[in-house]
């Protein structure tokens, strides 16, 4: 609706899964490189945590796309918040098994006999689990502890990574036998003041948009407002793009953010 105002190839701020839109800030590199580290060397288990709205989605997104270059088979789950049997079709779906069986040992053994098959062409196989806190039900995590338990002359058949919010490490803590399991563990923080004024300028960099349509203070009062949560940023940023091209002004300053901060804040109560 903007877009030809401020003459941008398109939307910079839209809270999608475009991974072209990844800004890497130290703390997602160094979750990025963890990560890889932990699919490409076979490790068991490994978790990514962070608030809501920090860009464990959009990581895993970014990393899934990496691995389809590297021989990686790549499952994932994002509604996990299912009974046992639930999680383990929908596992064995995002594995391209279209009939893994009626019963759990029958899923299991198809999931096995899949992973085997990677493992013998020199491949490896990655599951991420999104939302991984939603899970409430213990037994659904045991099942994920027993797909741990798959290996092939020692070594496991498939890295699991569980990514949620930060009360996914107590929940883990409920199952030793999981918890133990976990080879790389990273959280990622909200981004700091100069982060944030980076990422604006990264997102704008990929429409071809002017660094310079947030003045110095607007960039300021967004970190401040958004408190350096990507998610909440974008909005704030997008809403403000719409404001100020509403009054037929050049620049966005920090009273246009204000005033979409307000208009977020109001969609809350």
């Amino acid at each position: 609706m903007y877009e030809q105002y401020w003459k941008l190839r398109e939307k910079p701020f839209e809270n999608d899964q475009n991974t072209a839109f990844f800004y890497y800030s130290r703390e997602h590199r160094e979750a990025f490189v963890r990560l890889l580290y932990a699919i490409m060397e076979s490790k068991p288990c490994a978790v990514l945590l962070g608030e809501a709205g920090c860009g464990k989605t959009f990581l895993m997104n970014a990393l899934a796309r990496q691995l389809a270059d590297r021989h990686v088979r790549v499952a994932m789950v994002r509604d996990p918040a299912q009974d046992p049997l639930g999680i383990l079709r929908q596992i064995a779906k995002g594995f391209g098994i279209a009939d893994g069986g009626a019963s759990k040992a029958e899923i299991v053994a198809s999931l096995e006999q899949h992973l085997s098959q990677f493992g013998d062409r020199g491949a490896c196989a990655v599951l991420f689990i999104d939302d991984a806190d939603t899970i409430e039900n213990d037994r659904t995590y045991e099942e994920l502890r027993l797909l741990n338990n798959l290996e092939e002359r020692g070594r496991p058949l498939l890295t699991m990574v569980l990514a949620g919010q930060p009360r996914l490490r107590e929940q883990l803590r409920r199952i030793p036998a999981l918890a133990q399991r976990v080879a790389v563990s990273f959280t990622i923080p909200p981004l700091s003041e100069e982060e944030s004024i980076a990422y604006i300028g990264h997102r704008l960099k990929q429409v071809e948009g002017d660094r310079q349509i947030f003045d110095v203070r607007a960039l300021r009062e967004v970190h401040r407002g958004s408190r350096g949560v990507p998610r909440v940023l974008n909005h704030l940023c997008d809403l403000s793009l719409l404001l100020c091209a509403s009054e037929g002004r050049r620049c966005v300053d920090s009273r246009i953010v204000a005033r979409a901060l307000e208009d977020l804040k109001e969609l809350e109560r």
